[in-house]
């Protein structure tokens, strides 16, 4: 009964959202494109983890997170999962991302999360410059996903809403796509893509402005039982083409925890932002079923970034 759900439901989300070639491959993908898209904070990522490892992640998510990176590794997920995160960016800025998934059946999961960024509080001015109060732009998005697996071969969809706001509001839907392949060599090996943001514009005053939709192609390889390293290749549809890097070291404690070191690189900032940029580190600890995991993200001139994630497998 699960498995006919899973399958109807995927139907249902290719047929609503009508993702068809045109929609995923519109767009110049180069750098000339910046500032074409609205709704950044879709761009800025989910969880500590991903981020440590430079966003090298779409063949590496194997948590509740991976509604976000890639809906068809939230097959990967045992039993169910869920995190909860929080970054803090310059000046007031803060993200929030909150995650949960649950395997239905050998083949099958679902997932869903919420994410919601603040820009705190600004000040508003009429024409002359004259303060007339303020206001505190927000935006918001909320993702529910399903994953199935055929033959090894895992696929996900998942449909978005959108809804930002800085004075006036406006609101859209979305859909992501994803591939994960079963393990190759001895299981070791892992490729997966994903297609994130496609479809929806958001219209102000009007005028619509299309969302930052990217296309990643990734891999994850086991170098040992202890070590992961995991590369990608990112095509966002407002810049230019990028690759990112991570690697991650577990260092078992004991029987029932780890911890675990992690290093990333990704070439998106690289010559946009005037000093230490592009490079990421971060640690995880594990303690049973419970994770803590701490990312530092430098952006050059504007500061460092610094991001909290908490999960909980069960």
């Amino acid at each position: 009964m699960k498995i006919k759900f899973c399958s109807k439901f995927l139907f249902l989300v290719a047929i609503t959202y009508n993702l068809h070639p045109a929609t995923l491959f519109s767009g110049d993908f180069s750098a000339s494109a910046k500032g074409t898209t609205t709704a950044g904070f879709l761009k800025l990522g989910a969880s500590a983890r991903p981020a440590a490892l430079g966003e090298a992640y779409t063949a590496m998510a194997d948590e509740a997170d991976a509604v976000y990176w890639n809906p068809a590794a939230l097959n990967l997920v045992r039993g169910r999962s869920a995190s909860f995160t929080h970054a803090l960016y310059v000046e007031s800025t803060a993200f929030d991302y909150a995650a949960y998934a649950q395997k239905l059946s050998p083949t099958c999961a679902l997932g869903m999360s919420i994410q919601y960024f603040s820009a705190g509080s600004l000040t508003e001015t009429d024409i002359t410059g004259t303060d007339i109060g303020t206001f505190s732009p927000n935006d918001a998005a909320a993702t529910l996903g399903y994953a199935h697996e055929f033959s090894g071969y895992s696929f996900g969809l998942s449909l978005k809403y959108i809804n930002t706001s800085v004075i006036e509001s406006a609101q859209t839907f979305a859909a992501d796509a994803g591939f994960l392949t079963p393990g190759y060599w001895d299981g070791r090996l892992r490729l997966g893509a994903s297609v994130s943001n496609a479809g929806g514009t958001l219209t102000f005053e009007e005028e619509s402005e299309r969302l930052p939709l990217i296309a990643r192609l990734g891999s994850a390889l086991k170098l040992s039982e202890k070590w992961m390293a995991g590369i990608d290749f990112g095509f966002p549809i407002d810049n230019d083409p990028f690759i990112a890097l991570g690697t991650e070291y577990t260092l078992p404690i004991n029987q029932s925890s780890s911890l675990r070191g992690r290093l990333g690189a990704n070439s998106r900032t690289w010559g946009d932002i005037d000093g230490l940029s592009g490079i990421s580190t971060g640690l995880g600890f594990e303690y049973g079923k419970f994770g803590v995991d701490y990312a530092l993200l430098p952006f050059g001139d504007l500061g460092w970034t610094h991001r909290f994630s908490l999960s909980w497998n069960f």
